[in-house]
């Protein structure tokens, strides 16, 4: 199976026999091998150890009780799916709640909603949808418009922390759980250290209590596994997962950090947990030591939520602002609306692209197209030369479906083009 996250990082693992037997219990043959060590493990020994981490952590750190009432932070891939399928079997008498937030992005939100809400339904777990568009209005695919544009990720991330810890409040939850593995806690732990942020270090543990009053406890209890293992565990249990990576994937400082663990991983099988335990062990405590009673915290003016802003306005509402104030945030044109352009104008200010391959093209497109056959989702900045004399025109891409052009649009919409995705295509082409 072949599992691509954003940013176009992808994973493939296949299973087929690695050892006659299980190199713990002796058993059965060893279909997966650990990251971290040289050991070729049968189905069953793999998922024990992973569990046995996934208890211990949330045992020494107290994550929650038994009578609590638990949020899953759900997005429809590998890390959150195997978080509510490990949870829920080291611990079926506590009680959780799965939580979606649909960010509104094209052909994309429906998709990891689907999968959302199949891991819920396989696993007998209640789940509540916070739809960002229907509730506030807006969209990530919004941003667009505003000078965020080339840094939807921290946008995404702004709004799914602010929505998360406001839907726990509401719903009055003890705990939010969240997907995040050894992977992300040490990557970004290196990279606030390389930015000098430590007091958002000291706040960056396992476990973290509330900020405020009346805001749920936030807990990783996936900080001991190595993302690897989880793209494994949910390969070997079939948990449904979106299928592609998020069309804003973007190469950040986090991703490129992970990127240079992955490399030193290579030299060292052990570094990610021995810098986990460095950080966790002496360098927070260190300086905690320091630290004062007084977060700094203080409720948003607009909406309640936590914010230390100088003006009190919390970063999500900042952010709600920005998109509101824009009147135009058109991405898509149905074929009706496509109709209703006048001829002139299609001929003077419009440039078509059929992205589909060139046989379909052959066999009837839209007039006045030109054919540009992509067949992948990824390496579009190749295309990029293409475009860069229509940089003054509007720009109509379709392709089957919708999905792929919709991408092609939102990637030239972040480098400066005017560009529209045709929605449903079908209805035109099939005349």
């Amino acid at each position: 199976m072949l599992y691509v996250k954003c940013g176009g990082q992808s994973f493939e693992f296949e299973r087929k026999v690695l050892a006659k037997h299980c190199q713990l219990c002796k058993g059965p043959p060893a279909i997966v091998s650990l990251s971290t060590q040289k050991l070729k493990l049968c189905q069953s020994c793999f998922e024990r150890i992973l569990e046995k981490r996934v208890l211990e952590g949330v045992k020494t750190f107290k994550m929650f009780k038994k009578h609590h009432r638990i949020g899953l932070c759900l997005s429809g891939g590998k890390d959150s799916a195997s978080l509510a399928h490990l949870l829920k079997k080291i611990f079926p008498d506590t009680q959780f709640l799965g939580i979606y937030i649909d960010l509104g992005i094209g052909y994309y939100s429906d998709q990891a909603r689907r999968a959302v809400e199949a891991i819920c339904e396989r696993l007998s777990i209640p789940l509540y949808v916070y739809d960002l568009r229907e509730k506030d209005g807006i969209s990530v695919d919004d941003f667009l418009f505003t000078n965020f544009r080339d840094k939807i990720c921290s946008v995404c991330g702004t709004i799914k922390r602010h929505l998360f810890s406001k839907v726990a409040r509401e719903l009055g939850l003890n705990v939010l759980a969240t997907g995040h593995h050894l992977d992300d806690l040490v990557s970004t732990y290196l990279q606030l250290f390389l930015a000098g942020d430590f007091e958002s270090i000291k706040r960056l543990a396992p476990y973290s209590p509330p900020l405020f009053e009346g805001q749920a406890v936030k807990v990783k209890p996936l900080y001991q596994i190595p993302e690897i293992e989880l793209y494994y565990y949910a390969v070997l249990n079939d948990l449904p997962l979106e299928s592609c990576g998020c069309p804003h994937g973007e190469i950040t400082p986090i991703k490129r950090t992970k990127n240079l663990l992955e490399e030193l991983s290579k030299e060292n099988r052990n570094i990610k947990f021995q810098l986990l335990s460095v950080f966790l062990n002496k360098f927070i405590p260190l300086l905690r030591e320091n630290q004062k009673e007084d977060s700094g915290f203080l409720p948003c003016l607009k909406c309640g939520e936590p914010t230390v802003s100088p003006n009190r306005i919390c970063g999500f509402c900042r952010r709600k602002e920005l998109v509101e104030r824009i009147e135009e945030r058109k991405l898509e044109l149905t074929p009706e609306e496509w109709d209703t352009i006048p001829a002139e104008e299609k001929a003077n200010n419009w440039v078509i692209f059929d992205l589909r391959d060139k046989d379909s093209f052959e066999k009837g497109a839209l007039t006045g197209a030109r054919n540009l056959p992509i067949e992948s989702l990824d390496n579009f900045e190749r295309y990029l030369k293409v475009f860069k004399s229509y940089r003054n025109k509007n720009i109509l891409l379709y392709c089957y479906t919708g999905r792929l052009s919709y991408r092609m649009t939102l990637f030239l919409c972040k480098h400066g083009f005017r560009a529209f995705n045709l929605r449903n295509p079908e209805k035109v082409l099939s005349n």
